[in-house]
């Protein structure tokens, strides 16, 4: 049900060049008729050859109709996705080993870090409702903000038709444990603007059943299958975009409402905490040219309003009723201009937060903390030889941030003062073409993370805040090549090959250690090494079969005076990961049809600083396949969990005898939650030109 974003597909897509700007807002609409010739080259071989960062781009028809960003990013190389339990539950992503936090993550260019929290929900968003997004590992183009040491994913709107001409794309299909969803998509041209606009619903009951040992992992006789509650979901997505065809200029507006349980882990199942989210965001983007400089303004406003219902006090630290509102507006301008064969960038950023947590039974007055913040940034393209086949991008990033706090509101807490922080993350990052089908890429630099109010200050549902936190910080490195030849090889063509490695070492590295019951505290555990190697490969065997795959190696080390810690992992980040597929198309009795199958392999990861709580490896299987019934309707079964597991056996370590050396545990992901076995989905899609 996952695949990586290099995999390749018969039609090529048309990227942005501006990895701020909404993609396929070009001034015609492409039709691709049905004799046109078949590419050769792979999907995105321009942008990776080009693009000075590592960059993973994953496109919405490489993935079943109800995946979740999450979903398929977590399948691509050097990430991992972290959920808070159940279908539809929260999810966020950690890309080389750094926290969720270290991943800017924007939908169209747009920041959705908020003074609550730094990273978001990606499991709320549909991969359908974009045209495609762009994962950048380690380094980050200053377009998007710059520093940063996770990346950055961008979450990119198609303006007008699709690859294929289609104005008009619908699908709808249900499947086990109560999952459905429905999806409608318009795209088209209007003279001078090119539009975008889709609604979805998707839900799930999430009534899976999973394996429990009832708390006494060496006693198999009170062992047994418990079902899932409280892992139901509801939500609904709008969104609505217009920009002018053949310029970056374009404005939209996103609102999404969800309603969800939140079910707690195998040990502490809820059965009443709730949590309700609506998000708004509005932008408008504008470019133009000036004596020959490129300007592009850019303005936003996104609202979110939370309900958080836990009246038996169920997630671990009291009984809540909590409302929490966030208001985060900003503006960014940023200026390119040639000079010579090289290129200068500069730009400014300002923004504004302010975040409101009110007791919904009014038991105490609201409390209200802000944060505002302004930050310079500036690059320089130099191309260092005549044929600008190799460029140096030195850059840097200066952030100047306030942050008033939420008051703790208990009479017995001395008051915390107002943070003042000044940081700045610069960087160097070289790009060398060697051939035309290869070329070499690298970065090295300094980036600093702030921690986020609710990390400081805050109680919030689970997390407990700390406001003595320091920011994160530390120096970073990377580097690798591409090989995308342009040519096919014999039989095989769209070839993509990029391998790279990468380290930081971290100091007052954040996290979110697991405290009593469901609730976690941000604290800094110190200094962290952590290195790794990436490898992606792709290719198309007799224009028939795709075979695509991803490693990673991640070596991760806590570097602390508690022998206790001192140089063991970092939770939850397995130190291999691998992920493969396989795509077969073919047309049958005049009918297109093509099926895949992939599989998953993570090795061990510990739930706790001291290694102790351990998630045992896993393999997970998943195929499926889609047949167009007439043309533009067509109908896919996808499976996943293809095994059905569900149960694992835990080393135990040291054994407690000879005869007992593991127990049996619950199929879970990376937080401790429990997975679901062997389920199906049946999807009908509808395309109309």
């Amino acid at each position: 049900m996952k695949t990586i974003g290099f995999v390749l597909a018969l039609v090529p897509a048309a990227a942005s060049a501006d990895p701020a700007t909404p993609a396929s807002s070009d001034a015609e609409t492409i039709v691709i008729i049905d004799h046109a010739p078949d590419p050769a080259v792979a999907r995105d071989r321009d942008r990776a050859l080009d693009d000075a960062p590592f960059v993973t781009i994953i496109h919405p028809d490489d993935h079943v109709a109800t995946a979740s960003v999450a979903d398929a990013v977590g399948a691509t190389v050097g990430t991992q996705t972290h959920a808070l339990g159940g279908l539809g539950a929260f999810e966020s992503v950690t890309v080389r080993g750094a926290s969720p936090g270290n991943t800017e993550v924007l939908i169209d260019g747009v920041p959705l870090a908020r003074i609550a929290a730094v990273t978001t929900d990606l499991g709320r968003f549909a991969l359908g409702d974009f045209g495609q997004v762009d994962l950048y590992r380690g380094a980050v183009p200053v377009e998007l903000g710059g520093a940063g040491v996770g990346g950055a994913l961008n979450l990119v709107t198609r303006l007008g038709r699709d690859d294929d001409g289609n104005r008009i794309n619908a699908s709808a299909g249900f499947g086990s444990f109560g999952a459905r969803h429905v999806r409608l998509h318009y795209g088209d041209t209007h003279g001078a603007l090119v539009s975008s606009t889709t609604v979805a619903y998707q839900g799930a009951t999430g009534d899976y059943s999973y394996f429990s040992d009832n708390g006494t992992p060496l006693n198999p006789k009170d062992d047994r299958y418990l079902t899932r509650t409280n892992d139901a979901f509801d939500q609904v997505d709008a969104s609505s975009r217009l920009g002018i065809a053949g310029t970056p200029t374009s404005g939209g507006l996103r609102v999404a409402w969800k309603d969800q349980g939140l079910p707690g882990n195998v040990a502490e199942p809820t059965t009443m905490a709730k949590l309700r989210t609506l998000d708004v965001v509005g932008d408008a983007h504008a470019q133009q040219l000036i004596a020959g400089t490129i300007a592009k303004e850019l303005g936003y406003v996104l609202v979110e309003a939370q309900e958080l219902r836990d009246p038996l006090g169920e997630l671990g630290i009291g009984a809540q009723a909590r409302d929490y509102t966030t208001l985060s507006g900003g503006a960014t301008a940023t200026w390119v201009a040639p000079l010579g064969r090289h290129r200068a960038t500069a730009g400014i950023e300002l923004r504004g937060d302010r975040f409101t947590d009110a007791d919904a039974h009014a038991a105490r007055p609201a409390l209200v903390g802000d944060r505002e913040g302004g930050a310079a940034l500036a690059a320089l393209d130099l191309a260092l030889d005549p044929d600008s086949r190799l460029i140096l991008t030195p850059s840097v990033r200066f952030d100047l941030v306030r942050t008033a706090p939420t008051p703790s509101g208990e009479p017995d807490q001395p008051p915390v003062v107002v943070r003042r922080d000044a940081v700045a993350s610069p960087r160097a990052s070289l790009r060398a073409a060697i051939t035309q089908d290869a070329s070499i890429k690298a970065s090295a630099g300094w980036y600093e993370r702030l921690p986020t109010l609710i990390e400081l200050f805050g109680d919030r549902g689970t997390i407990i805040g700390s406001p003595d936190l320091l920011p994160e910080r530390g120096p970073s490195a990377e580097a690798g090549a591409v090989w995308a030849p342009a040519q096919a090889l014999g039989v095989t063509d769209r070839i993509m090959v990029e391998a790279d490695g990468f380290a930081t070492r971290s100091h007052d590295t954040i996290a979110l250690v697991p405290t009593a019951g469901f609730s976690v505290r941000a604290m800094n555990i110190a200094d962290a090494l952590t290195y790794g190697a990436e490898l992606v490969a792709s290719a198309r065997f007799a224009k028939l079969v795709t075979v695509t795959a991803n490693y990673t190696r991640l070596v991760t080390e806590q570097l602390v005076t508690d022998p206790n810690f001192n140089g063991k992992e970092l939770p939850r980040e397995p130190g291999h990961a691998v992920y493969a597929r396989a795509d077969a198309e073919h047309e049958l009795l005049g009918h297109r049809a093509n099926a895949w199958f992939d599989a998953s392999w993570i090795s061990d990861a510990y739930l706790d600083q001291a290694n102790l709580q351990v998630v045992p490896s896993r393999v997970l299987l998943g195929c499926g396949a889609r047949i167009e019934i007439v043309r533009s309707l067509g109908i896919s079964l996808a499976v996943a969990n293809l095994a059905n597991l569900r149960v694992q056996e835990l080393p135990l370590v040291p054994p407690p005898s000879p005869t007992i050396t593991s127990a049996p545990t619950a199929l879970a992901d990376l937080q401790g939650f429990p997975l679901p076995g062997r389920s199906f989905y049946v999807t009908v899609d509808w395309s109309h030109r």
